[in-house]
Order: C-alpha cells, then sequence, then structure tokens
C-alpha cells in the first residue's frame, strides 16, 4: 500500500476557492507558481493537505486530500483555524508555498484543529505501520578522558555531523531543569497575552525524533559533569533507563512518565506518558580533570554506556607542528610533559588527569604570543602547582617572569624556561616521544 504524503498549501487570505466549496466537493486546483514542482494537478492519490492562510489570518483550517488528476477533495473546515507556532514544519508558509511535514506534525496540526479522537479519522493501522518503521537502538553515551583529547571531534566523526539532527548544550553550574527542558513564558499572540510552555532543547530534541522516526536523533551535553546533572535532569532522569534488543523498541525508555507540558508539545496529548524514542540518542562529555566540580553518582552514571577517549597525542593533526621560537613540536612536548605528571606523586602533582590533550591547543595556538599565555600557564597555576621546579627552572619565581623570559629570548624559547633536563628529552627525544594515553 501507497503511504501518504503530508502537506501544508499556503494561499493568501483573500483566497476563498475552498471555502465556498461544500464539505466533501472536490476541488480542482493549480498553483500559480509555475516553478513549483508541486502543483495542484501533481499532488499523488491519497497525499494529505492542510491549507494555510498567510497573513493577517495566520492559520490552518482546511484539510484537503488529494484524489489525483488536480483534483482535491475537502475532507474538513473549522471556522477558528489553528496557529502553525510550535509546530516544527521546518519553512516558514509565509514566503514557501508548499511545505512537505511529516506524518507526526499533521496529526498534531489536526488533532488541535478538530479536537477529536485522531482514531476517528486516522485508521489504526496506519499508525501501526508508522510505528515500524522507526529507528531503533538509542543509547546514552558518556564520552570521557582529559582535556582536549578529542570527544567532541568523535561525536562530529562517529557519530553525527549533522547540525539539523542535533541540539547541542553545554552544562554549566547556574544551567537548570527549567533551561533543559522548558518553563512556561509570557507570549503575545493575536494582540494577546497569554502563558505559553516554551520548550527546552531536551523537550524540542524529543519532539524532533517522535515526529521523523526514520532519522537518528541526537543530543549532545558538553562538558555535563560542570552542572548539576541529576538537578537539571529532574524527573527525565528516569527516560534514561532504555529498552534492551530483548524487550522489542530497542532504544525506547523503559519506563515512561507523566509531564502534561512536555507530552502535549511532542505528542499533541498532555495525558501521553512520556517517554525517550528509539531513534533518538544522548551523548555527552565530561573532562576526567574537572570531574570533582560535580559529582555524578553512581546510580546517574549506571544508565549511560561510558566511552573513554583515548588521548593519543602523537595522532593530532599538528602534532608534528613545532612550537614557534623552538626546535620542539607540540607532540613531543606535551609527550614529555604528560610522561612526566603520570610519573610525578599525586601530592605534587594535581593527577594523572591533568594531562595535556591531543587539541589542548589549536594550530594557532602554538604561536609565541598564545602558547605560553594558554600551556605554560596552565602548567604553572594548575598541574605543577606544588612543585614547579619539576617543569621550570627554578630561578623562576612567579609565573609573570616565566613570561617575560619567554617572550624576549632571541634562542629557543622554551630552553629559556623550562628545566635544561625536561627541555633535553624534548629536543633530542633519542628516538621519538612514546604516545601517551
Amino acid at each position: 500500500m501507497t503511504m501518504s504524503r503530508y502537506y501544508i498549501m499556503a494561499v493568501d487570505s483573500y483566497v476563498n476557492t475552498f471555502s465556498m466549496a461544500d464539505t466533501t466537493a472536490a476541488v480542482r486546483f493549480r498553483l500559480a507558481n509555475p516553478e513549483n514542482t508541486l502543483t495542484g494537478d501533481r499532488f499523488a492519490q491519497g497525499d494529505q493537505i492542510l491549507v494555510y492562510k498567510r497573513h493577517p489570518h495566520g492559520e490552518v483550517n482546511i484539510w484537503l486530500e488529494a484524489q489525483g488528476e488536480g483534483y482535491l477533495w475537502k475532507k474538513y473546515e473549522v471556522w477558528d483555524g489553528v496557529s502553525l507556532s510550535g509546530h516544527d514544519i521546518g519553512k516558514d508558509p509565509e514566503q514557501e508555498d508548499v511545505i512537505q511535514i511529516s506524518p507526526g506534525v499533521f496529526r498534531k496540526i489536526v488533532r488541535e484543529m478538530l479536537s477529536v479522537d485522531l482514531e476517528e479519522v486516522f485508521p489504526p493501522e496506519e499508525a501501526h505501520q508508522e510505528r515500524e518503521q522507526r529507528v531503533t537502538g538509542g543509547e546514552n553515551i558518556l564520552l570521557y578522558g582529559v582535556p582536549g583529547s578529542g570527544k567532541s571531534h568523535t561525536i562530529r566523526k562517529e557519530y553525527c555531523s549533522d547540525a539539523e539532527r542535533m541540539e547541542r548544550v553545554v552544562f554549566h553550574p547556574d544551567y537548570s531543569y527549567s533551561d533543559f527542558v522548558g518553563q512556561i513564558l509570557p507570549r503575545v499572540e493575536k494582540e494577546q497575552l497569554k502563558y505559553v510552555f516554551t520548550p527546552g532543547p531536551f523537550t524540542k530534541i524529543l519532539k524532533k525524533a517522535w515526529d521523523n522516526p526514520g532519522k537518528k536523533w541526537y543530543l549532545v551535553i558538553e562538558e555535563i559533569n560542570r552542572g548539576n546533572a541529576p538537578a537539571i535532569f529532574g524527573e527525565m532522569f528516569q527516560l534514561l533507563d532504555r529498552k534492551d534488543v530483548a524487550d522489542g523498541a530497542y532504544g525506547e525508555s523503559e519506563y515512561g512518565i507523566t509531564h502534561f507540558e512536555v507530552a502535549q508539545k511532542v505528542f499533541g496529548r498532555e495525558e501521553e506518558p512520556v517517554k525517550i524514542p528509539s531513534n533518538l540518542w544522548i551523548l555527552a562529555t565530561m573532562n576526567t580533570a574537572d570531574q570533582n566540580v560535580f559529582t555524578l553518582d553512581t546510580a546517574f552514571q549506571r544508565r549511560w554506556k561510558m566511552r573513554h577517549i583515548r588521548n593519543h597525542v602523537m595522532g593530532a593533526a599538528h602534532a608534528g607542528q613545532k612550537i614557534e621560537g623552538s626546535i620542539v613540536s607540540w607532540g613531543i612536548f606535551a609527550s614529555a610533559v604528560n610522561d612526566l605528571i603520570v610519573d610525578y606523586s599525586a601530592d605534587m602533582v594535581s593527577s594523572e588527569d591533568k594531562r595535556l590533550g591531543a587539541y589542548f591547543v589549536r594550530p594557532e595556538e602554538l604561536s609565541a604570543g598564545q602558547f605560553p599565555e594558554k600551556v605554560l600557564k596552565y602548567l604553572w597555576d594548575d598541574v605543577f602547582k606544588m612543585d614547579r621546579t619539576a617543569v621550570f627552572d627554578e630561578k623562576f619565581k612567579s609565573l609573570e617572569s616565566v613570561l617575560e623570559a619567554y617572550g624576549r629570548t632571541e634562542g629557543d624559547r622554551l630552553r629559556a624556561v623550562l628545566k635544561e633536563e625536561l627541555y633535553g628529552k624534548m629536543a633530542y627525544p633519542g628516538g621519538g616521544a612514546g604516545e601517551n594515553g
């Protein structure tokens, strides 16, 4: 059986062709734009079309069905139409004549327009077929490693690089549940002040994934442990339990929760239990050097698939690039420093998680102006603050003196500030430095 396609067809407010026709009547119609490939006589048999009247009306109030040979059958018309505000149709109907939408979005608009149980107008078999086509396998994956090891790069390379199928957020101490899930805010609609639920990134991606079952969707949370993750997730924490292969709907939330506003936004029915669909992946990153900013408790962590991102220093694209003003390359420098961090005792350095990541600096940050401010400052203030002579020449008593010496020297800048033994390992590695990770 050929599945129906779903469209919004925009007309100017003065066009009354469909309003003048009786319900169940067939109307011959062709769009005025000759370059539009979806002209009135090109809709396929069974396609469903909602008529949107442009400004000043700005609402949908008619439902048509294509009958082939250019005829559109009028199924329903309502006096008070519905606004498309809050419905993700992808394009602006004030500018586009015909917009194809997903079955889920179409159903939500029709439900709002008719205020009826959709089983009366959509056969259950069609709904079942739509569910069967949903992508499965969604997971919660937490990528962790030292700062700059390439966690975000891994997401872009191995999971998704399409911004249209992602919602990306960064957790921080002031980030809240309302920011993440959504909140009720005032809004002016048709010159009236209303208080409406404004979705956050979690609800937005939930809706996109639900409305588009044939695609994979991704919620990316950067720096998850720099915010109070359990408080930010709130009751959505329950949804992180996913069904496994044996349960069917692999990747869907095992348990649903009650949340009227989210359910109304995503499913169009506030009584619907909220679940993460099987085609939505949640990817989070965590710098292990910052793991004590907000601790992720065991109950939270066990709902994630943990993935360590190796700190492959010598594998970085700019590993062989020389640090400006020195014969030492970035890869050799970072490898030698990281070996020192691992070798030193915990009371002399913060921890092995303070190692320099392969992408701790970008190629342009190897310049004489930027390198000392980003890398040497990090080593002085953070990593080796308990014993700075492990890295720097003992004559330096302050970071300022290190930066001044680095800037004014006419010879090798690193040799001017580093401990001679450490510099020797970098400048004359004797067969090369090993990879860290």
